[in-house]
């Protein structure tokens, strides 16, 4: 078969690829145009950018509601609010000026090549070299979990802090410090899901004294409050008003949302403040706690004990869970192996059964917490002989 495939004509081979990619994204548009595939979260971030570029506050029910009701073909009964920070408007602002159900289509085609471009970029970073099948494997693991796949069906913004982090690790690997901190900033549309990630990333950049970074960062925040200056001078009021009206005893599947659901604590919400030296320490140690590893580390730490976040937000895990692939297959005990391949495939399975059935969203805080004992097990396994006995 390999044979045939090599005499073919790379121009035929390419034309074909050229078909078949224009064909799925002719069956995706025909899909999204008619359903509200890539639309159910989209459509709130779209809604409050459209009032934003135009002048309005976007954090205003009243006129949410009625962008909904003139402009959204299929509009949900309630009224929806975007509830992340200003910075989210601007870099969603090119899509205010498409009609919606174009910009949907669009952020969904752009969440999708988000998550391969983060997925390869983190296979680069963690896997040895050549391994082209365990990049596959990753990557198809990457898009069979319900994190990812519900996260682009809803078009969710989620994957950019994905993309923020994982960029500035490959920068700062080499050597790019001021775009390493550039891109940092597309984190700051959910904070929460990376506050220990964050601070640790901003010490390596002053330890180092590569103040390049910070300025990157502050130039990229300056230029956004800019934005925000020019398309409404009352931003700072409407985040105001937002902050308090916006609801924070959501049942999130976290720790402290979970104990709330409940009715156990509130407190516990805020769990991850007792956190917060670990990031200095790491940055300290750098020598002997590489950036990869403290990254992972400080994600996998942040998801489940973070004030807020919901299943969908799990995605950043990518990054401890693409170590945890490194280390598995640096293993040459092939029982380790079969035992990490049947883990993880049991927790799909569930994964996807908690998802079809519909369970509450707080009861996925199982998930990141499976994956604090794979990667303590394979941690272990990674610093012992054990892993190198056959």
């Amino acid at each position: 078969m390999m044979h045939i495939i090599k005499h073919i004509p790379r121009w035929l081979i390419t034309g074909l690829l050229i078909s078949l990619g224009l064909g799925c994204l002719v069956i995706l548009w025909n899909i999204a145009y008619v359903t509200n595939l890539g639309g159910e979260d989209f459509v709130v971030y779209w809604s409050a950018t459209y009032l934003f570029h135009n002048g309005l506050n976007p954090y205003n029910p009243a006129l949410m509601r009625g962008v909904l009701q003139t402009l959204i073909p299929i509009a949900p009964d309630y009224t929806p609010m975007a509830w992340n920070p200003p910075f989210l408007f601007i870099f969603l602002l090119a899509f205010a000026w498409l009609p919606y159900t174009t910009a949907k289509f669009i952020w969904l085609i752009t969440n999708i090549v988000t998550v391969l471009v983060a997925t390869l970029m983190l296979a680069r970073m963690y896997f040895p070299a050549g391994k082209h099948n365990l990049v596959l494997i990753y990557v198809l693991f990457a898009f069979s979990l319900p994190q990812v796949v519900v996260g682009i069906f809803i078009g969710q913004v989620t994957f950019l802090v994905l993309l923020g982090v994982v960029a500035c690790m490959l920068l700062i690997k080499k050597g790019q410090w001021f775009w390493a901190g550039t891109v940092l900033i597309l984190t700051t549309i959910k904070p929460h899901m990376v506050i220990l990630v964050l601070i640790y990333l901003l010490l390596i950049m002053a330890r180092r004294r590569k103040y390049q970074g910070w300025a990157g960062l502050a130039l990229a925040g300056l230029i956004c409050v800019a934005g925000l200056f020019v398309f409404r001078l009352e931003w700072v009021k409407d985040l105001i008003g937002e902050m308090s009206i916006a609801p924070v005893h959501w049942g999130t599947p976290t720790i402290g949302g979970l104990l709330s659901y409940y009715g156990v604590s509130e407190a516990a919400r805020y769990m991850i403040l007792l956190f917060l030296p670990l990031p200095i320490i790491l940055a300290r140690y750098e020598a002997i706690v590489k950036l990869e590893l403290a990254v992972a580390l400080l994600t996998l730490i942040t998801v489940p004990t973070t004030f807020f976040g919901w299943s969908f937000d799990q995605t950043i895990m990518l990054i401890p869970i693409a170590l945890v692939f490194s280390w598995m297959i640096r293993s040459k005990n092939k029982a380790v192996k079969a035992g990490f391949f049947i883990a993880i495939g049991i927790a799909l399975v569930v994964n996807w059964s908690l998802r079809i059935f519909n369970s509450d969203d707080v009861f996925f805080v199982w998930y990141p917490l499976f994956w604090w004992i794979i990667f303590g097990v394979f941690w272990y396994l990674s610093t012992t002989k054990i892993a190198a006995q056959d």
